[in-house]
């Protein structure tokens, strides 16, 4: 059993299997931060010992690795697992070009810039070493332009919208070669029957209809640190910042309380912000 060859030329970073991530994880004995996913499709520990077998092989043939462990950027990546002082999470859905994840590890001026496009055929992660201000300025890259909405914040039934986005992100195109390339809305038949079934009044119903459909794109940003009572888990600070991008612009979904989700503009200008404000804390 083999591991496929990578696109090693990537500005992204050097390319690693999810196999050979997840064997650095094992190393180091933390599991990798959301949102990389590096598990294996093993279905016995003797076939995950042959995988792994691989690639330590792979990793000592590209020198990032030898007898003793790690080496290059994947020993940088499994020490920061253990000794990083937090993680700034992102997750761009990018609609029919798939979902793109980056992990930010964090430690004093530096940081490490874990990167995963689900349109890679392999599921390859690419590390990416750099100075602080680099790596945010990086980070902040990933996010696409949009512009922020001219319409009045307001609010809509917490329990109701979560319902309601899943099916509208899920009208959003696959990235599967067959899929229609373009989202697809709903009829205006299908949408009145949908929000009518989960309590939306006229006014409310307006509102979304005009603001929020279709939804085009998605993404979240959030910060986590390792779980002072496991160490080798990690845990949410604080809460996620998440938006849709529709043909209206940006906006800015966030939970006012238990029962309801605040509908917000969101300028380019104040989601970097943001995103910079997260990996200051991380620091």
């Amino acid at each position: 059993m083999e591991l496929p060859e990578l696109d090693l030329l990537n500005p992204a970073g050097v390319a690693l299997h999810p196999v050979e991530v997840h064997l650095l994880c094992t190393f180091a004995e933390v599991e990798a931060p959301f949102p990389l996913e590096v598990a294996t499709a093993s279905t016995s520990d003797e076939e995950r010992a042959v995988l792994f077998h691989h690639a330590a092989a792979t990793l000592i043939e590209r020198d990032l690795a030898d007898e003793q462990g790690p080496l290059g950027v994947a020993e940088e990546f499994a020490y920061l697992l253990g000794h990083c002082s937090g993680v700034v999470d992102l997750v761009v859905d990018r609609g029919g070009a798939g979902r793109l994840g980056v992990a930010m590890l964090v430690a004093g001026n530096d940081a490490l810039l874990v990167t995963q496009d689900a349109a890679d055929p392999h599921g390859a992660l690419r590390m990416l070493a750099a100075p602080f201000d680099d790596a945010v300025s990086r980070l902040c890259r990933v996010l696409p332009t949009a512009e922020a909405p001219r319409t009045a914040p307001f609010s809509i039934p917490k329990k109701s919208a979560q319902a309601i986005f899943e099916v509208m992100v899920d009208r959003m195109p696959d990235d599967d070669g067959e899929s229609p390339r373009e989202p697809r809305p709903l009829t205006q038949q299908e949408l009145d029957r949908l929000l009518a079934d989960h309590g939306i009044d006229e006014q409310v119903l307006r509102r979304m209809t005009t603001a929020l459909h279709p939804v085009e794109g998605s993404g979240q940003v959030g910060l986590a640190r390792r779980s002072p009572s496991t160490e080798d888990q990690w845990q949410r600070v604080g809460d996620e910042l998440a938006w849709v991008d529709t043909p209206k612009g940006r906006f800015r979904l966030a939970t006012e309380d238990d029962s309801w989700i605040s509908v917000n503009p969101l300028a380019q200008d104040d989601l970097r912000s943001a995103v910079r404000g997260l990996a200051q804390r991380a620091r």
